[in-house]
């Protein structure tokens, strides 16, 4: 195409000014007219399914600081004795979000539950132990053998006690398994139903703390690492973008917040799962925090997959594609350098 003189360009300038400052002007009062007339988003109400334990101490300093929510949005935090109780009443409609850790998240991904991963939020390798009675000859691994365990089943705690029989070299048909939920597991062993339990915090505090000199902890971080996840409903995710983006958000200004407070926030998880400040110092303190998504996740919710179909627990099937239940566009938008999550196809998110 042919380019203009400078000198008709010259000329055109002012004509052209006051035609762009006319068609503005007319775009900006009806940009202003849609605005008034545009009506207020409603008010979302977001309940989020949590363990009543550390486990949830991110989210719940979070809520209780107020970062979780938009302006008019609510939400509520709705306690469960165990992260895979919360996860299962999410799945039930009872809930938007929950928190879980990866063992019965890999139960439910074997099954085929509608559930995506936003986010890791805790990981703990000195979180889940099992706790046995010197009274009952229990002071060294192999003194396990031919005694009743008790244990929650599709938890970490079960994972957990799997393991450290596995690398220990016992034989689980040798031992007397007893599937109880986590409060019921503290009442056990105290009363002397069961000569150990495989469990996770504050239960490991409270019965070291209880059985005083009477306990023998088998605790070992290198067989085993916890981590715990937020998990949404496709439909939550797929309506409710932005709150998504602000839900992350908060969380990760809880963790400055922890950063420059953590008196207060230790104070916060103590009051919301009721347990004594005594209990409650050293398990914050070795717990790491965070807003991430990482390769090791996968890994381990995929030898999680594995672990379940070998058992016999779940019917047998071909090893799901564990990505797909990966939503990265929420992380990425709010911090994209903690996602570190090998993809071959970087352009398809899940």
């Amino acid at each position: 195409m042919r380019q203009p003189t400078p000198c008709l360009r010259l000329a055109a300038t002012p004509l052209l000014h006051l035609t762009l400052a006319i068609g503005l002007g007319a775009c900006a009062g009806l940009d202003c007219r849609k605005q008034a007339s545009r009506p207020k988003a409603a008010p979302v109400q977001i309940t989020i399914a949590c363990p009543r334990n550390l486990s949830s101490s991110l989210v719940i300093i979070a809520h209780q600081k107020g970062l979780l929510a938009r302006e008019g949005d609510r939400t509520t935090l709705l306690p469960f004795d165990s992260g895979k109780a919360a996860q299962a009443a999410m799945l039930a409609g009872g809930a938007e979000l929950a928190l879980v850790a990866e063992t019965p998240l890999a139960e439910a991904i074997l099954a085929g539950s509608k559930l995506k991963i936003l986010a890791m939020v805790r990981q703990s390798n000195s979180d889940v132990a099992l706790v046995a009675r010197k009274d009952r000859g229990i002071q060294a691994p192999a003194d396990l053998r031919g005694k009743t365990i008790g244990f929650t089943k599709g938890t970490s705690g079960h994972f957990y006690l799997d393991s450290f029989c596995l690398v220990n070299r016992i034989d689980l048909g040798g031992l007397r398994l007893v599937d109880l939920s986590p409060p019921e597991l503290r009442k056990a062993l105290m009363d002397g139903r069961v000569d150990a339990v495989s469990t996770w915090n504050p239960h490991v505090a409270f019965l070291t703390e209880a059985l005083g000199s009477s306990a023998t902890v088998f605790q070992d971080g290198l067989i085993y690492t916890e981590m715990f996840c937020l998990v949404a409903r496709p439909e939550f995710i797929r309506e409710h973008p932005d709150q998504v983006q602000t839900l992350l958000e908060g969380l990760c200004s809880a963790l400055d917040f922890i950063t420059e407070n953590p008196a207060e926030a230790r104070g916060l998880v103590a009051a919301f799962t009721q347990v004594a400040p005594s209990l409650m110092e050293k398990p914050f303190a070795s717990q790491h925090l965070g807003v991430w998504l990482n390769q090791a996740l996968v890994m381990s919710l995929e030898n999680e997959c594995r672990w379940f179909l070998a058992s016999g627990a779940v019917p047998p099937r071909e090893l799901p594609d564990v990505l797909s239940y990966f939503h990265f566009p929420g992380l990425q938008a709010v911090r994209p350098q903690a996602v570190q999550i090998i993809r071959v196809n970087q352009g398809a998110h899940p």
